[in-house]
């Protein structure tokens, strides 16, 4: 009974480290990305070398990253399971044109949140795709760029390096590969019919790639040929392997996935401040005032006004650290009245968006200051009736007459 016990363990044990030890992949893209069904390609390709792979996708006919950061299906794809890497591939014509006059920034950076949200460990990779056999005729007049092949390739080259800068993702260099090709082995044709679409050689130069990209080893030793003639997959496995295993850095392979301990919440009120970072991972907040908190919500309590530091190191799921130095005035504001008794000077509300002042005689300053202490105006006053424009809401005053008399209270602007 122990033996068959301790039998079941191990194989419970087994079947766990078979399953951590397959890849997750996730492709969001388009009918580039569909066609000669990609993801199962590379499937295929990685599984003939030893990697279990499980993939999923959702490609829409001619979709955007922007339309994949509101697009239901895709949505539910990424909450679906803690994600290992997700593909994004923008249209293609978008893809190439300057960011901007195009959204695909901003539907890259709403992606990327719905990632970071999902499972902080996803690595993105963003797939560069090929400019079009003879360029695209469309967009030709208004980007000369864009008229021939070369210069459609440029495109896309720089703006998927540079959307992987930004984000701390991968880069997918399928394009480069595809001009490696083009330009070696011009009897390898990448193209479908209709000159955009890839055919099945560009399908597969494409997986190889991306087995490239995401494993980081070469793929020539794959067994996994498609419907391809051994010889022309043979060259496609090698095209791949050195384009991206030559140029790590250039594709961002160097870059762990990014993690940041900047915050994403802030709340203040007379005597403390609250800061929230959603991370869920491990976070140490420490501050000069010799208050620390191991917590993704903290409030710091503050007993006098003056310029303090706030540490906040961050250790995300995958083992990434980031550390974040916020610094803040705090103007310690527990107690203050409307407006000082017995006072001959009147701070209050005016119309929307002004203070008045009454009763100066002489010269005064007057400094107002917002709930986080940070000074929005300093204003000489000499009539005894001022107007003063400023922000809205609670606001916080001093009023300093030439005798160095100093008063101060509170004001609600409208």
């Amino acid at each position: 009974m122990i033996e068959r016990v301790l039998l079941s363990l191990v194989s419970i044990s087994l079947w766990a480290s078979l399953l951590s030890a397959q890849t997750t992949v996730l492709f969001l893209g388009n009918s580039y990305t569909a066609a000669n069904d990609l993801p199962n390609t590379f499937r295929q390709l990685a599984l003939s070398l030893g990697e279990e792979v499980t993939v999923s996708a959702s490609t829409p006919g001619g979709y955007t990253l922007e339309q994949h950061a509101t697009y239901a299906p895709s949505l539910s794809l990424i909450d679906a399971q803690p994600w290992d890497f997700v593909v994004m591939q923008e249209q293609s014509q978008l893809g190439a044109l300057p960011v901007d006059v195009t959204n695909t920034e901003l539907g890259a950076t709403q992606l990327l949140a719905e990632l970071e949200e999902n499972y902080e460990c996803t690595y993105p990779v963003f797939y560069m795709t090929w400019g079009r056999q003879n360029g695209d005729p469309d967009n030709c007049p208004a980007f000369p760029f864009m008229c021939t092949y070369d210069g459609m390739q440029q495109g896309l080259r720089n703006n998927y390096v540079a959307l992987a800068n930004w984000n701390d993702a991968y880069t997918a260099p399928v394009g480069v590969a595809w001009k490696q090709v083009r330009d070696t082995h011009p009897l390898i044709n990448l193209y479908a019919a209709d000159g955009s679409h890839p055919s099945v050689e560009g399908t597969y130069l494409a997986a190889c790639v991306f087995y490239c990209t995401i494993f980081q080893e070469s793929c020539v030793d794959a067994a996994f040929n498609s419907s391809l003639p051994p010889d022309t997959a043979a060259i496609l496995r090698s095209i791949a392997s050195a384009t991206v295993l030559d140029e790590p850095e250039t594709w961002n392979l160097d870059v762990p996935n990014g993690t940041d301990a900047f915050l994403d919440g802030f709340s203040s009120g007379p005597d403390y401040i609250t800061l929230i970072h959603n991370g869920q991972g491990t976070h140490l907040w420490t501050c000069s005032n010799g208050q620390s908190f191991t917590t993704a919500t903290v409030t710091f309590t503050f007993d006098t006004s003056g310029v303090y530091t706030v540490v906040h190191t961050y250790t995300d799921p995958c083992g990434n650290t980031a550390t974040a130095n916020l610094t803040f005035t705090i103007v310690v504001t527990v107690g203050v009245v409307e407006q000082d008794a017995g006072s001959r000077y009147q701070v209050r509300a005016g119309p929307p968006g002004i203070v008045e002042v009454h009763g100066v005689q002489g010269v005064a300053t007057l400094n107002l200051f917002d709930a986080q202490g940070r000074m929005l105006s300093n204003e000489r006053i000499n009539s005894s009736e001022a107007q003063v424009p400023c922000p809205t809401g609670l606001l916080f005053w001093t009023l300093t007459d030439e005798r160095g008399t100093r008063l101060r209270g509170k004001v609600l602007v409208h």
